[in-house]
């Protein structure tokens, strides 16, 4: 078994050209338990601030009428942030429930795969286990993937396979929409 790497003190630098993907369907619920919320603007200065950014990710699942969220998506596109957004589907099940589903796995996947020559680190914001064999391609094209998760949104199987993983509280002070 590898060892794992656990570290609040990171010298970015070291890993040259950085691209950022953000799961967002898995960091929301995983801030909930922290009960703070990320400012993108401060994530995006910081990345740019302590190495060399090549690109931000934003992957999301939404509903048309939500204006809220259209509000950040317009402002997050200014920022130069690439958006990858798919509307929500409501499935009615038979028994007349519906559900709501829609995750941008695959976007992610096929964005981290294609930008590959442009960078030499890239950092996951999510914990979902299905990301663990696209960390091990990766790594097999010589990169290094950082994740960055909370306790309980974390699979064992991401923590095994990155380079090095990080908690997001070790982020409040820089990230933090409400300081």
């Amino acid at each position: 078994m590898r060892e794992i790497k656990y570290s609040n003190k990171i010298n970015w630098k070291q890993y040259n050209r950085v691209a950022v993907f953000i799961d967002v369907a898995n960091i929301v619920y995983s801030l909930k338990d922290l009960n703070w919320r990320i400012d993108y603007k401060k994530l995006q200065q910081y990345f740019s601030k302590n190495s060399k950014l090549v690109d931000i990710y934003f992957y999301y699942s939404t509903k048309k009428e939500n204006l809220g969220q259209a509000n950040l998506l317009e402002m997050l596109a200014r920022k130069g942030f690439q958006l990858r957004i798919k509307e929500v589907k409501v499935i009615k099940l038979k028994d007349g429930d519906t559900i709501l589903k829609g995750n941008c796995d695959v976007e992610l996947t096929i964005d981290m795969i294609d930008l590959m020559p442009a960078y030499d680190t890239a950092v996951l914001l999510s914990g979902d286990s299905d990301f663990a064999p696209l960390v091990k391609y990766t790594q097999k094209h010589n990169k290094k993937v950082i994740a960055i998760s909370t306790r309980g949104h974390i699979s064992r199987e991401i923590i095994q396979a990155v380079d090095k993983f990080m908690w997001f509280n070790w982020f409040k002070d820089y990230w933090n929409l409400n300081q």
